[in-house]
């Protein structure tokens, strides 16, 4: 088996990073001698936080090969050998889906933001005892629940934020 690697779906990576661009541009127009303190507050609060979700989001990595699974996050990053693993679990949350890796070293949880989320399932219960895996995980293999919702508000976002961008630039051209 070759080494696969699974990173978040670039369908919610991109609106993700246009709303936090977005937001950059609203805070440095909130610079500006017309911007008010409380604009340049509230948009710091909401940049800030946006800007580590898409660093954070653009770093996440699942790599699969045969000696085990390497979850790779921003700052840190867990590798678990097949052996290691002493229970596959799965949540599902409307049309979210986490599978939970129990090991000896603690639990693990991967989500169905990952490209691929599918064959990512079938790798796992592909490599770990059967008895240790539980029958809704198998369910999870072939089958694709990923979610547009937060897609589609990202998206929403970044259309709010154009128009106050130029609602904010509007009197510079008139």
């Amino acid at each position: 088996m070759s080494q696969r690697i699974y990173m978040i779906r670039r369908a919610f990576l991109i609106p993700l990073g246009v709303d936090a661009f977005l937001l950059f541009c609203l805070l440095l127009i909130s610079l500006l001698p017309q911007g008010s303190a409380t604009e340049r507050l509230v948009f710091t609060i909401f940049f800030l936080p946006t800007l580590y979700l898409f660093i954070e989001s653009l770093f996440r990595r699942v790599t699969m090969d045969e000696a085990g699974i390497r979850i790779r996050k921003l700052w840190r990053g867990k590798r678990i050998s097949w052996g290691e693993i002493t229970h596959v679990g799965c949540l599902n949350l409307h049309k979210k889906v986490y599978i939970l890796l129990t090991t000896v070293k603690g639990f693990f949880i991967v989500s169905n933001a990952y490209e691929g989320f599918p064959e990512l399932v079938d790798e796992i219960v592909g490599h770990v005892d059967l008895e240790k895996v539980e029958e809704d995980v198998r369910l999870q293999t072939g089958r694709s629940l990923a979610g547009i919702a937060h897609v589609i508000l990202a998206w929403v976002a970044a259309v709010l934020m154009i128009g106050i961008i130029l609602v904010k630039v509007a009197p510079f051209f008139i």
